[in-house]
């Protein structure tokens, strides 16, 4: 036997739109939602993405790697200064930390973790007795080492910054895995704010700078896509080395040519190198002595050569940036006012 209810036409469309309202809610709560393989419903994040941090949550890091956290890491180690940085500017902390090569380590507050190496030498043995749960490398020279270290039982991020985008999508990403994001939203509105005022405070001239990065081996321009070449672009100065291809070992540098260098005659050129051991501006400048056409280009014959400090752009600066970029501004002053 069949039954059929009977409703007035008034019923039917207060029914029809308590279950329309229903489907809506259900649709807005779960939009961001999906099903991992074991079929947990976690909330899938992108280093761009708005969506809320929940738990389990999926992150996509640098490398385009999904990477699952169940709950919001406690043992952090990570051979990446920027990003360690970020961490104790949000109010977390580290067990594990960068081996220090050279300077204090920032923040000092950082020291009494345990050193675990640099990215291009970790130690394995280490950081699992540290008992981490979440590992943090460098998207190229690390990859390499991701199955070893998820196969210690921890969750593996590969980040890079390689330009001030990249530094702030670093900060919300790790605002969402630390569930800090009322203080990753607070840094991001300074840093901007202050690029703000940077980036229309300084007259355009069109100047044009070489970047040079030195290294005991070798010396290097900056290309626009680097770190370095982002910073220079946001106060208004001109790369003279654009269009050029990177370096297999460091893809965001070229190689030197002085043809191209004296072509474009710069008006500034600046000089950064890792750590405070000043040796490769010393060769640069012997291998300038040796080489007569230097002399030629107006950066020189004006004394506009300028060393960076190598704390601000010897290595990604992280929330620091915005010093970086404070210093460049007062050097163009102090150059052309």
């Amino acid at each position: 036997m069949v039954f059929r209810m009977k409703f007035s036409k008034a019923e039917f469309l207060g029914i029809l739109l308590v279950l329309l309202l229903e489907v809506f809610l259900l649709a807005a709560g779960c939009g961001n939602d999906k099903v991992d393989g074991t079929g947990v419903l976690v909330d899938e994040v992108d280093l761009n993405g708005e969506a809320e941090s929940q738990f389990p949550l999926v992150i996509t890091d640098s490398a385009e790697r999904k990477v699952l956290f169940a709950e919001s890491p406690k043992r952090i180690a990570t051979v990446i200064p920027a990003d360690m940085e970020i961490i104790y500017a949000l109010g977390g902390e580290v067990v594990g930390r960068p081996q220090k090569s050279f300077g204090e380590v920032r923040p000092p507050e950082a020291a009494t973790a345990e050193e675990i190496g640099r990215p291009q030498i970790i130690n394995f043995e280490k950081i699992a007795a540290l008992e981490t749960d979440l590992f943090i490398g460098h998207k190229r020279l690390n990859a390499k080492d991701v199955p070893t270290l998820e196969s210690l039982g921890m969750n593996v991020l590969l980040t890079q910054g390689d330009s001030v985008e990249e530094i702030i999508d670093l900060i919300e990403m790790y605002g969402r895995i630390l569930n800090k994001e009322a203080a990753a939203n607070e840094l991001i509105y300074d840093i901007e704010i202050e690029i703000e005022k940077i980036s229309s405070g300084f007259e355009d001239k069109n100047l044009k700078a070489l970047i040079l990065y030195g290294t005991p081996s070798e010396t290097m321009a900056a290309l626009p896509k680097s770190l370095a070449g982002n910073m220079f672009e946001l106060v208004g100065i001109q790369n003279i080395y654009q269009d050029m291809p990177g370096l297999k070992t460091y893809p965001t540098y070229a190689q030197l040519s002085l043809e191209r260098i004296l072509e474009a005659d710069p008006d500034v050129i600046y000089f950064m190198f890792m750590g405070d051991d000043e040796k490769p501006f010393e060769q640069f400048q012997a291998e300038m002595a040796l080489i007569p056409a230097w002399n030629e280009l107006t950066a020189i014959r004006n004394d506009r050569l300028v060393v960076l400090p190598y704390e601000l752009f010897g290595t990604n600066p992280g929330p620091r940036i915005v010093e970086s970029l404070h210093f460049l501004q007062d050097s163009l002053k102090n150059l052309y006012y």
